[in-house]
């Protein structure tokens, strides 16, 4: 049973047309109802129905880390618990940042602002050899949306990938727990909507929305990501 640790919702207008994080998470990954269980996050101190999980998928959220009360909270302990286990974990943007957190690392405001649209991160040495990453392209692109980012990570992580302006965009947090600053669960349609209804803020800071929709093209990597973490889920 692999748990998927839903940590917020996408906006209403996208989840009436494509679902919401967990339905594009299982579909990437090609999970049947019965290979997943979907624990929403509204208590940080309530942990998950443990169901002997063989891997872990933390969302993306609207929400802040910054904002949040994570230290000691009782459902980052059993995070760090599981993580210490070796079970699989995979955390997506607000994941991403998560798991920085309660590892030990220091996450902020994107000194570049608001970040959105397609754009290309760039393998290190440690990513082209990873187990997660490397099989991907030296250079790829990937869907985003992001305000903060990681400005520290933990003593004991590995950057994996990084943006061409040097935001931290793959983490491994340890043997088996990795974070990723994009979205691999998006397609180009999701990536869409999210530009349109940002458009307003795009303006305000002086970027041009025209300009960053046609960064919402197809990008397959994602899809490759997420299999590849049900492959370690798997073989584990």
């Amino acid at each position: 049973m692999i748990l998927i640790l839903k940590t917020g919702s996408t906006a209403e207008n996208i989840k009436n047309v494509h679902g919401d994080f967990e339905d594009w998470i299982s579909n990437k990954m090609a999970l049947t109802k019965s290979e997943y269980h979907v624990h929403f996050v509204d208590d940080y101190d309530t942990p998950p129905l443990d169901l002997k999980y063989s891997g872990i998928v933390i969302t993306g959220s609207p929400l802040m880390v910054t904002d949040m009360k994570l230290i000691d909270s009782k459902l980052c302990t059993w995070l760090l618990d599981k993580q210490k286990a070796e079970v699989p974990i995979l955390g997506i943007c607000f994941g991403h940042q998560l798991l920085n957190i309660i590892n030990g690392g220091i996450v902020g405001n994107n000194d570049l602002g608001y970040i959105i649209g397609s754009r290309v991160t760039n393998l290190t040495i440690p990513g082209k050899e990873d187990e997660l990453l490397k099989d991907l392209p030296e250079k790829f692109n990937a869907f985003k949306t992001h305000s903060q980012s990681i400005h520290e990570i933990p003593e004991s992580s590995v950057i994996l990938s990084k943006s061409n302006s040097g935001i931290i965009d793959a983490i491994r947090f340890s043997t088996k727990a990795w974070g990723v600053q994009f979205h691999p669960e998006f397609n180009s349609d999701i990536m869409q909507m999210y530009i349109e209804n940002k458009k307003d803020r795009l303006i305000s800071e002086g970027i041009d929305s025209e300009i960053i929709s046609s960064y919402a093209g197809t990008i397959d990597y994602g899809d490759k990501i997420l299999k590849r973490f049900k492959y370690i889920i798997n073989n584990a």
